[in-house]
């Protein structure tokens, strides 16, 4: 096909006076649309990946903010241990989160304990104690 479109291309630019139109995203025929690739539809993994990405990108960002915390929180305790410890919390209260849905009691009394554990000056949530917080009210 590709060998075509170029023998054609090529026939075109001897004689001078064939001039070759294809069809673009909006639907019109121009001769630029000829040399544009013209773009994939999204598939589901191409929708996976992103979604992924997304998240591994946020869990990221947390670990950054977590470990700000956490070393402000004791300088000469185990950095790596704290971050780790909060980092399986944030998991479990995330799935918690999907279980319980955007509105019903219990998610109102988690959005609650995570507000009340958030560190102002770093803008971390102390996830150990939000879960104790959870689950001891």
């Amino acid at each position: 096909m590709q060998i075509l479109i170029a023998l054609a291309m090529a026939m075109s630019a001897s004689s001078g006076t064939v001039t070759y139109k294809c069809r673009d995203a909006a639907g019109n025929w121009t001769a630029a649309a000829c040399r544009v690739a013209v773009p994939l539809a999204e598939t589901a993994y191409m929708r996976e990946q992103r979604e992924r990405e997304a998240v591994m990108r946020k869990r990221r960002e947390e670990r950054n903010r977590l470990g700000m915390y956490c070393f402000r929180l004791d300088t000469k305790a185990s950095f790596y241990d704290c971050v780790e410890a909060q980092m399986l919390a944030y998991d479990v209260i995330n799935r918690m989160a999907r279980e319980f849905g955007a509105v019903s009691p219990n998610s109102a009394r988690l959005a609650g304990c995570l507000a009340t554990n958030q560190d102002t000056r770093t803008e971390a949530t102390d996830y150990r104690r939000a879960m104790e917080c959870f689950f001891t009210r």
